[in-house]
């Protein structure tokens, strides 16, 4: 593409300074950034540069507010407002595209793009000379891991084909529609579980909660995990392998700690102390899964060192695993 001198002038002019704004900016939002968000920028190439002003939507050639510009992209429109936050710590934001969360310049049928556009610039310090780098104002786009998804891959059949296609957008803007109806159900899942059609339980969801609520009223807060239902899961899998329910590991487990094991063990996690109850409670119970006869139709039992099992017979080995 021909590019004018006078547009190539004012581009050759600004790129050094988008380029120091880039190295601070991305310094800044890469070390202070939850590290489940992603974060990428750009510096507008010269075409496009040129294109833009074009258009004739840039009143101030040499302000082109995205000559750089960053992305933020964060899990789901809830943590939209905690990624605004975060902007805001960091630099100080002028102006915003839309206005407001709750107005938008489409019509209720359209789905154009109208992601979260922040206005920013540096936080000025008393120390620095006018038309130093916090004098740039740059853009910020906030969207979401669905919105982010979309715009990678609908971009270049929406803004970079050789040829309108009606229905290449057409089914770009379709598959946009069915992403924010995602996101929109993501958003609003805990009044969307409650509806009679959806307040429903089974078997295995049933089971995991009890769990669950054994294992936080059994174990001190500090020895279980994060993920609890992991744990639940594979508790409830001991439960089938060993073809007992919760009110008989619990009373194994009580029993344990009566003679000051059980719970009070601290060095086996709580998986390690159930297993390590069973062994010292119910030793036959606990052998009859590796009989040759007995055809477990779950996971192998995991047993690391500290679990004492020298006590007992395995015969058939492949039904531990041993580290």
């Amino acid at each position: 593409m021909k590019i004018v001198n006078s547009i190539s002038k004012i581009y050759i002019e600004q790129k050094p300074f988008a380029e120091k704004l880039q190295t601070q900016v991305d310094n800044l939002v890469r070390s202070n950034k939850k590290d489940s968000w992603h974060y990428y920028s750009r510096i507008k190439s010269e075409e496009s540069f040129a294109l833009k002003l074009e258009t004739g939507r840039v009143k101030e050639p040499s302000k082109m507010e995205d000559f750089y510009a960053c992305t933020l992209v964060v899990e789901n429109i809830n943590e939209i407002k905690n990624g605004i936050k975060f902007i805001e710590s960091l630099f100080e934001i002028k102006n915003r595209k839309p206005p407001a969360d709750n107005f938008t310049h489409k019509e209720s049928s359209s789905f154009a793009f109208d992601d979260l556009r922040l206005y920013v610039s540096l936080k000025k310090l008393e120390y620095l000379p006018p038309g130093s780098l916090p004098d740039i104002v740059f853009e910020v786009q906030i969207k979401t891991f669905l919105q982010h998804a979309w715009s990678i891959a609908t971009h270049d059949l929406i803004y970079k084909s050789d040829t309108v296609s009606w229905p290449k957008e057409r089914v770009a803007y379709q598959v946009k529609a069915m992403l924010e109806q995602a996101e929109i159900s993501i958003s609003g899942v805990d009044a969307l579980s409650q509806l009679p059609e959806l307040a429903k339980e089974n078997r295995e969801s049933t089971a995991l909660n009890e769990i669950k609520k054994f294992l936080i009223d059994s174990f001190p807060a500090d020895s279980l995990p994060f993920d609890l239902l992991r744990l639940s899961g594979i508790v409830n899998d001991i439960l089938r392998t060993f073809k007992i329910d919760l009110k008989q590991l619990k009373t194994i487990i009580d029993a344990e700690t009566a003679v000051h094991r059980g719970v009070k063990t601290l060095d086996l996690s709580p998986y390690g102390i159930i297993i390590q109850s069973i062994i010292n409670q119910n030793p036959v119970l606990f052998e009859s899964v590796f009989k040759n006869e007995h055809k477990i139709k779950f996971n192998s039992i995991f047993l690391p060192s500290e679990i004492l099992s020298n006590k007992i017979n395995f015969e058939n080995e492949t039904n531990a695993i041993r580290i």
